[in-house]
């Protein structure tokens, strides 16, 4: 009988063994799942080996390294479903060898397919609108990349290092002319072998485009030559050096531009967002604007110039006054261009990338927003409006009239503008609007007619020791002096009446320097601004960008990063990214005037949606400088909302309003969690949000069923990430099946070691 209870002890034990390597008991494929898919269709994780992988369906987004370093996928089949694939998803798949993408996408992200070593050829379909930063970087064996002419804009990195490409493309095409001098590159991009070693390819390839690029090999420096695009050879020289990597790749850094220069490209834009194709929006001509206001536009589809987000068209003229962010960003057909009287705002990025050699701006401008002229590569005169209040950032940079003024060949500004006299030829003026300073003295004077100065105007000018402002001034912007570290005294004028956010930051100037009559000062201003109290702190739209944080003195703490999530009782919020804590609050509210006006505007673009009962909500987000955050570039926060009662049941819709006031959806995902049902959505700024009822009912596949899927850093005291995410990892691993493991385990173990006593 000993023997036999031994053996039989020993036998339990095989049998837990062998139970532990089955399938959790009681659950599905989707209790250990080859995708980690969240409830609202976010592919975190895959999890296989396969070599052949199809996305499933329910996917919506593919998260940040969902399949980073996967070195089983060999071709992967993304279905129309997916709407996102985030950063670095697919990075490092090295026999990653073909990949079929789906009409979802409108957007390849930064670093997506890089350093995918196995891929050879890739169709980019008529959907895909956008090629993001390195997107295909360092994939050597890539040779082939079709696109369509729907494709408008790739950045100039998408394909570095991929010094076997051909790109195929309709003649005249924006990827056609990108093609051009991306062959004019690739004759010397770098070849990266196992060994280490770097070659650099002998042949040169020449094509039209001027903008070559060069790099050396060992390691050393070169100068390379470039022609002038007007037509001046040599005019400008850049050196490359070649660095390694710590994963021993190797890349080319620019040794003697301007840092700024592509630094600012995602200053400007945000880092990933840099520059968001058009095809952002739905536009409509702005001498169109009066018909479609009064009936419904019948567009048609087909029209080359009209551009699409969601199922709301947009205005490139809004109201007749604001020209819209983006509204002829990349546009190809302006040259010469002057905009009707009521125009009193240009908005962000509204020109950038165009083909533009000349605007005339009418009186009444009062608002050049940021990046509104943004690289511009022809633009060579510029007349702006006495009327002009405020220019901010990037609104002309690297446009050849800010840069031939600066290099000392431009100036013409200052000769043709007869209501400005700027003596001494070292400030770029037009309209009293001081745009550029090429100067080196230690002393300034500012001359008698500047009404405003730009934003950056002298950002960074260690020289200026003293600085004069003349009676004429009324208005010092962003940043204007910002590092001018040896400035330490200024005479400032008689009618100064703002000084806006950092524009004196990090100089020896004091706010207590200021005369008594300036009230209105910004953020961070000057340095020891918070020693002195009755100032009227202003705040500009930058420093509201989530992206700034040094520009609102925000502390990090990793410690406690995430949201906390103030008003509505049992909202959760989950932040994207975040380093350090935020607040959000959150309430419902009667209703917004800005909402109702964008829905009058755009009433007639709503026939996909058949609006019922709403519920309004305000939200806004703090971190710890205590400044409402409205921008958030690439950070995506993600909120779920209990569902009213009179919405229950029904499918719903966020509608919400952009920068210029016009309408946006944003889809939302009804989610069950605890008994609970959740509006999901997640958004990239804020303003007031609208949870619409379509009036029509929701089938049982419509409501995703899940445990944890609701993330939030905090939702409220009662309500924990943790509490559910160690369900979650017991259910997930099979609670059966680890006590049936235990108890076969411990009988077995007892059967072998105790012994039975006899009488």
């Amino acid at each position: 009988m000993k023997r036999i209870r031994k053996l039989l002890g020993v036998i339990l034990i095989i049998v837990a063994l062998l139970v532990m390597q089955l399938p959790p008991l009681g659950a599905d494929a989707a209790s250990v799942p080859e995708f980690s898919v969240t409830g609202s269709g976010t592919l975190v994780s895959y999890n296989g080996s396969a070599t052949n992988v199809v996305i499933p369906s329910s996917v919506i987004e593919i998260a940040t390294d969902a399949f980073r370093d996967n070195d089983h996928i060999r071709s992967v089949t993304i279905p129309g479903s997916v709407k996102k694939i985030h950063e670095y998803a697919f990075w490092d798949c090295d026999n990653l060898q073909s990949v079929n993408i789906g009409s979802g996408l409108s957007e390849i992200d930064d670093f997506v397919f890089a350093n995918c070593m196995g891929l050879v050829s890739v169709n980019i379909p008529s959907n895909i609108k956008t090629v993001g930063i390195y997107a295909f970087e360092d994939d050597v064996n890539l040779e082939s990349v079709t696109f369509t002419e729907h494709t408008r804009n790739i950045h100039e990195s998408a394909f570095d290092g991929c010094y076997k490409l051909v790109i195929f493309a309709p003649e005249g095409s924006y990827a056609w002319k990108y093609a051009q001098g991306f062959y004019v590159r690739q004759s010397k991009f770098t070849i990266y072998e196992d060994t280490g070693m770097i070659d650099v390819i002998d042949e040169t390839v020449t094509h039209d485009e001027p903008d070559a690029e060069d790099v050396s090999g060992n390691g050393e420096t070169e100068v390379i030559e470039e022609t002038d695009p007007y037509g001046e050879p040599g005019a400008y020289t850049t050196e490359f050096e070649i660095t390694q990597r710590p994963d021993g790749t190797y890349t080319a850094v620019a040794v003697n531009q301007n840092t700024d220069i592509y630094g600012q490209t995602h200053v400007v834009g945000n880092s990933a967002v840099v520059f968001m194709d058009n095809s952002s929006m739905h536009v409509i001509n702005g001498s169109d604007i009066q018909a479609a206001e009064s009936e419904a536009v019948h567009s048609d589809h087909s029209d080359p110039e009209i551009t699409y987000s969601s199922t709301i068209l947009k205005y490139t003229i809004v109201d007749s006054g604001i020209v819209a962010d983006k509204a002829y960003y990349m546009s190809g057909e302006l040259t010469n261009m002057s905009l009707p009287s009521g125009v009193h705002e240009i908005g962000q990025f509204a020109f950038s990338r165009t083909e533009v050699v000349s605007v005339t701006l009418p009186e009444g401008v009062k608002t050049i927003d940021y990046g509104a002229f943004y690289h511009c590569d022809r633009l060579l005169d510029v007349q702006l409006p006495t009327t002009v209040e405020k220019i901010e950032p990037f609104a002309f940079s690297d446009t050849p009239w800010v840069e031939d003024f600066l290099s000392g060949t431009g100036g013409i500004n200052n000769q043709l503008d007869g209501r400005l006299n700027a003596s001494d030829g070292d400030f770029l003026v037009s309209g009293g609007a001081l745009i550029a300073y090429r100067g080196d003295g230690a002393n300034v004077t500012v001359p008698n007619g500047v009404r405003i100065i730009a934003a950056e105007v002298f950002k960074g000018n260690t020289t200026i020791k003293t600085l004069a402002l003349p009676d004429s001034l009324i208005s010092i912007g962003e940043g204007a002096f910002m590092g001018c570290t040896s400035l330490e005294e200024v005479s400032f004028g008689g009618n100064e009446e703002e000084i806006l956010d950092r524009a004196f930051m990090g100089t020896g100037v004091s706010v207590k320097d200021i005369p008594d009559r300036i009230r209105n000062v910004g953020v961070s201003a000057f340095d020891d601004l918070d020693s002195v109290t009755g100032l009227n702190i202003t705040c500009e739209e930058s420093t509201r960008r989530l992206s700034n944080i040094s520009y609102r003195s925000s502390v990090e703490d990793k410690d406690n990063a995430g949201v906390t999530v103030y008003g509505t009782e049992g909202v959760l919020a989950y932040l994207d990214g975040a380093d350090r804590p935020y607040d959000m609050t959150i309430g419902e509210v009667e209703g917004s005037p800005v909402l109702d006006r964008a829905l009058e505007r755009a009433s007639g673009f709503l026939s996909n949606y058949s609006l019922g009962d709403r519920t309004v909500y305000d939200i806004t987000l703090r971190d710890s400088s205590g400044i409402s955050i409205d921008k958030l570039g690439n950070q995506g926060l993600e909120i779920a909302i209990p569902i009213p009662e009179e919405l229950k049941g029904d499918k719903l819709v966020i509608l919400t309003v952009d920068r210029n006031g016009q309408l946006e959806d944003i889809p939302v995902t009804v989610v069950n969690t605890g008994g609970k049902e959740f509006a999901r959505f997640t958004t990239y700024h804020l303003s007031p949000f609208a949870l619409y009822s379509t009036g029509t009912a929701l089938s049982d596949s419509d409501i995703i069923s899940s445990e944890v899927t609701l993330r939030a850093d905090s939702g409220g005291p009662a309500i924990r990430q943790q509490d559910n995410s160690v369900r979650n990892w017991l259910v997930t691993r099979g609670l059966v099946r680890w006590m049936v493991f235990g108890l076969l385990v411990i009988t077995g173990v007892y059967m072998i070691a105790v012994r039975k006593k006899h009488r």
